[in-house]
């Protein structure tokens, strides 16, 4: 909207004298008037002009102007000075009045004219919004003018610049605003020895922000193709703009770096640098699966780290639509945001100039869980921490490590979930005592000790072994609440050969990290003590899933049972019955202490539908009960082995010594897992597991859906499996 303006100019050539003209009527001498003097001038400014006369004998005055008051109205005979009191002439016209003299029958008729000047005022403004539109400045003149626009106006033009002295309207287009920012213009309306001057403030379709930064959040690999799920290494960063009225608006910009190609197993692409915004147009990312070129938002669930906000007035506004433009700039960035919230409201922002980008890197998948106060076999009341986070791309040809994990223990105490607690962990030399539980002795929970490390490569798809001989992490908190994690080591690759019967190693390289990491707050997912002994476990916490990634090896029990295969299942007259055989897992622990590995044997109503990059099945596992036995038969639970590696136990993940079923039954149905097993541990034991005499019972209910199911239906692998048991089935 705006505000109009209205212009009324009158000019007129100043009149020396005012006019006084005298028209007298034949009368009788009795009857006479005689003048004296003529008028005096009259200018536009208030004035006491007077009128003198003689009269030969009474007489009366009247005006017929409001403007024109006689100081008197009434007299007698003789000589007569009449004052008029006249009033400014506040029009832009001239205008003339009568004062009328009566003696007797005669009657004299005295016409006032009061002059105007040619007077052209400043300062006029027009407030409009971004559109195209027309601006009309009514205009009554006496003289004539021009218009014209400023010479750096020239989005202001007018459709007449000339006139005579007229009444009328000047028409001034102005053209939409499609700037970041509001600007100001004006045009001068101008007539000889003077001027006017109308000022045009147009807003932009933008709120013009006045600062701006941007940091480099993270990357990490994502799933970005539903149907597939074919990888990409995504990048985020984060464009913070605050306008003039204290509003804040947060971007949050997707971009994709690598994809990571499931059949090669190798990355492809480029990383894009993390100094420099990138360049191009953004979509909502409603899907959440952080899409090349999109924005993120804040879910209905709430569990993003960071998203596109933005608040006005102190409040927090949901996003839920929009678009962004990024475009780099010899003085750095143009950026305009298009944002819709919750109620539909439209935001326009805008941003011109420079931008610096923090190159610290903080990684969006980073967490934090708090294992509990361990009991260990040489103190008591340690505090155990595992802490992973993504890591940036560095370039150049040394090993560069995406994804980074710690397990260390501090000293005992009360654990405060807000504060990682900073110092340096270093291995431990392990423990050669024979009666211990534990294989690796003092790296169970020692404070100050570094256990787990694990590390994946960008572009190398190969498992990593890290050496931990002198090893050590140091770990430090920054002024701004990040942490800062040093690391150096040596490491090396390796992966399995076709037959999977042998780690093939890669040349052994140097691993560091020097790293500055925003870390949420930890989660409590503690592993509490419980040592070796007898025992009933009779309830089941937390929600189950696949610790392990769950393994399909195919219906090819029952085709041949030779080379150690499963023992083929017939029916009645001998004939092959098809079937599908899992190895599945859990991820929770089971009281905090227990986990779960169960080899099973389904019917064939089953069908391993690749999906997740053709690496993974799409549909769970079968609902039904599997009973433990040694018999290979439809229904049954039975202790898989494949090679060495037992593919049916529970584990006390406090201890790590792994128990094996030797009786019982699981249940699958409808999203839960029933377990009842009955479990020993074995005094031989497989090769390099603890020991123990021990039986555990384990009883309950919890959720569970197994959807990440590997195929390892290749003959290679079925013709290791056995059903032998590790323990005594006595």
């Amino acid at each position: 909207m705006f505000m109009k303006k209205y212009l009324s100019i009158a000019v007129s050539v100043l009149i020396g004298l005012a006019a006084v003209s005298c028209q007298q009527e034949p009368v009788e001498p009795e009857d006479a008037i005689t003048l004296e003097g003529t008028t005096l001038t009259v200018g536009k400014d208030a004035s006491a002009p007077e009128i003198v006369f003689n009269a030969s004998k009474a007489w009366t005055a009247e005006s017929d102007a409001q403007w024109i008051v006689p100081d008197q109205t009434s007299g007698e005979a003789g000589k007569v000075t009449l004052k008029l009191s006249v009033s400014e002439n506040d029009t832009w016209e001239e205008r003339s009045g009568k004062v009328t003299v009566t003696v007797g029958s005669a009657k004299t008729v005295f016409t006032v004219v009061q002059g105007t000047e040619s007077v052209l005022e400043t300062g006029f403004t027009f407030n409009i919004n971004d559109k195209a539109q027309d601006l009309l400045v009514p205009v009554k003149t006496n003289v004539e003018y021009t218009v014209t626009p400023d010479e750096n106006s020239s989005w202001i033009t007018v459709t007449a610049t000339k006139a005579a002295p007229q009444e009328g309207t000047i028409k001034v287009h102005v053209s939409a605003n499609t700037e970041l920012g509001p600007r100001t213009g004006s045009f001068t309306i101008a007539a000889p020895g003077y001027s006017q001057t109308y000022t045009v403030v147009q807003s932009a379709a933008w709120i013009p922000t006045v600062s701006a930064e941007a940091v480099y959040l993270s990357n990490s690999q994502e799933p970005y193709n539903s149907e597939t799920w074919t990888m990409n290494l995504h990048q985020q960063f984060a464009v913070i703009l605050v306008s003039e009225e204290g509003d804040e608006v947060t971007l949050l910009l997707n971009k994709n770096g690598f994809t990571f190609n499931e059949e090669t197993y190798e990355f492809e692409g480029e990383y894009y640098p993390t100094d420099v915004i990138p360049a191009g147009e953004y979509e909502i990312d409603a899907a959440g699966k952080y899409a090349d070129n999109t924005f993120s938002i804040k879910s209905s669930s709430g569990t993003e780290k960071y998203y596109t906000g933005l608040v006005v007035e102190g409040r927090e506004l949901v996003i839920y639509d929009g678009a962004i433009t990024v475009a780099q700039t010899e003085e750095g960035y143009e950026i305009t945001a298009i944002l819709v919230d919750a109620a539909g409201v439209q935001h326009n922002y805008s941003y011109a100039g420079a931008i610096e980008l923090t190159e610290e890197f903080f990684s969006t998948s980073s967490q934090v869980n708090w294992k509990n106060n361990f009991e260990t076999y040489f103190t008591t009341k340690v505090n155990g921490w595992e802490v992973s986070f993504r890591l940036p791309y560095v370039g150049g040809d040394a090993a560069n490590a995406s994804f980074a994990s710690f397990t260390f223990y501090s000293a005992a105490g009360e654990a405060n979930l807000d504060e990682l607690p900073v110092g340096t962990y270093t291995f431990a030399t392990p423990e050669n005592d024979p009666d211990l539980k534990y294989k690796k002795g003092t790296l169970l929970a020692q404070a100050g000790q570094l256990t787990d490390v694990s590390f994946n490569l960008y572009g190398d798809s190969r498992n990593i072994e890290v050496s931990t001989e002198g090893t050590s992490v140091t770990i430090s908190k920054n002024s701004d609440g990040s942490y800062n994690f040093k690391y150096t080591g040596k490491a090396k690759p390796w992966a399995w050969n076709d037959e999977w019967t042998e780690q093939i190693y890669g040349d052994e390289f140097d691993l560091n990290i020097d790293v500055n990491v925003v870390l949420g707050k930890a989660t409590d997912q503690a592993t509490k003590p419980h040592i070796d002994a007898d025992t009933e476990i009779v309830s089941l916490d937390g929600a189950a899933g696949t610790v392990y990634i769950g393994y399909w090896y195919g219906s090819h029990i029952g085709a041949d049972s030779s080379n150690n295969m499963l023992p083929a299942i017939v029916d009645a007259e001998s004939n092959p019955v098809a079937c599908n055989v899992f190895s599945i897992g859990s991820n929770s622990y089971f009281n905090d202490t227990w986990s779960v590995m169960l080899g099973l044997i389904a019917d064939e109503n089953y069908t391993y539908e690749k999906n997740f990059s053709n690496r993974f099945c799409s549909t769970p596992v079968q609902d039904g009960t599997y009973t433990f036995g040694t018999e290979a038969k439809i229904g049954a639970l039975i202790p898989l082995r494949y090679g060495a590696s037992s593919r049916c136990y529970a584990q006390n993940t406090f201890t790590g010594t792994t128990y094996y079923p030797v009786s019982g039954s699981v249940t699958l149905a409808n999203g839960k897992i029933t377990i009842d097993l009955t479990c020993k541990a074995t005094e031989a034991g497989l090769e390099g597991r603890p020991q123990s005499p021990a039986t555990v019972k384990l009883t309950g209910s919890t959720p569970f859906t197994c959807y990440y199911i590997q195929d390892w239906s290749a003959l290679t692998r079925v013709k290791q499996l056995s059903i032998n048991s590790p323990v005594s089935l006595d």
